[in-house]
């Protein structure tokens, strides 16, 4: 297998960073609380939402919340909202909502002994139905649709080391079971057994590409993580890829309060919005206490200027 150089990946994107601007963003309804590894933000009938992982900071037992915006940067706690939910994320699929997060499985003193991405489905909020189950302990799976249903999963042991993606295409929502999600291709050489990485946001270019918005991640001494913020594109129909960029990693967003010490290096892109301008809106949480947003320059400009990728 070919090795991974992450630092070239790192070094090239602090030569030309690409971001604009940074900020947090206030989330109100849980005082005492951490909000963090959110969305993107989504405009559903009328409203913009953020969905967030709310939780103490000395717990891993979450709380999955919608926020609603209540001005540029502050967003209001609704009554929508998924317990032992981890990290959630929100894709609108034919005028539906497409809810998924890492569900978890405490035991009776809190310890969380067992987790899994799942999807929920509905018109609204208030029908949201559980609707897909990955793995157990799979993280990171996504699904984007076109003309059909595109499935990113994140196996780990084996061949898939401490964690790498899988790719492959359904036909329908209900084709896209725990089996299916399991037997995804591993997408090759995108990271080596030192690091691991996973999808976190599906976008259909315009050329028909795939825009993957994702995240690798390295483990340092003293079991420290560093994530890093990173795109490829994909060509679905013939299964090859682009090298990856990175576009986005703490130092690009200053001083931050943090859950441990280990965890100061870390973000967790959680959704991107494109503006149309060349910019675009990514959205990270932050040393897992914290939820902001960069303005950065588009990273998937240069996609789609691709006519095929050899």
């Amino acid at each position: 297998m070919n090795k991974i150089n992450l630092q070239f990946y790192i070094d090239q994107h602090r030569q030309n960073p690409g971001i604009l601007m940074t900020k947090r963003l206030r989330f109100h309804g849980f005082p005492g609380y951490d909000v963090y590894n959110i969305s993107q933000a989504f405009t559903f009938k009328g409203n913009t939402y953020i969905a967030g992982r709310v939780e103490k900071r000395k717990s891993e037992v979450s709380t999955s919340v919608i926020f609603i915006q209540i001005a540029p940067d502050d967003f209001q706690a609704t009554n929508w909202r998924i317990e032992n939910l981890q990290d959630p994320f929100v894709e609108l699929i034919d005028d539906h909502i497409l809810l998924g997060g890492t569900e978890i499985y405490p035991d009776e003193r809190g310890n969380i002994v067992s987790w899994r991405t799942v999807f929920y489905y509905g018109p609204d909020f208030d029908h949201l139905k559980k609707i897909i189950l990955a793995p157990l302990k799979m993280k990171d799976v996504r699904i984007a649709k076109d003309d059909k249903y595109y499935v990113m999963s994140r196996p780990q042991g084996g061949v898939a080391a401490y964690g790498k993606i899988g790719f492959q295409a359904a036909r329908s929502l209900s084709e896209i079971t725990t089996e299916f999600i399991d037997k995804s291709p591993l997408i090759k050489d995108l990271f080596d057994d030192r690091v691991w990485g996973g999808a976190n946001q599906i976008l259909v270019l315009k050329n028909g590409l795939l825009g993957v918005l994702g995240h690798v991640a390295i483990m340092s001494d003293g079991d420290v993580r560093h994530y890093y913020g990173m795109t490829f594109a994909l060509d679905p129909k013939t299964g090859k890829r682009t090298d990856m960029k990175i576009i986005a990693e703490k130092r690009d967003f200053g001083p931050s309060e943090y859950k441990r010490e280990d965890l100061i290096d870390v973000i967790f892109v959680g959704g991107i919005v494109r503006h149309g301008d060349e910019t675009a809106s990514l959205y990270t949480g932050i040393s897992d206490a914290e939820g902001h947003v960069a303005l950065i320059e588009d990273p998937f400009l240069e996609y789609e200027e691709l006519e095929g990728i050899k």
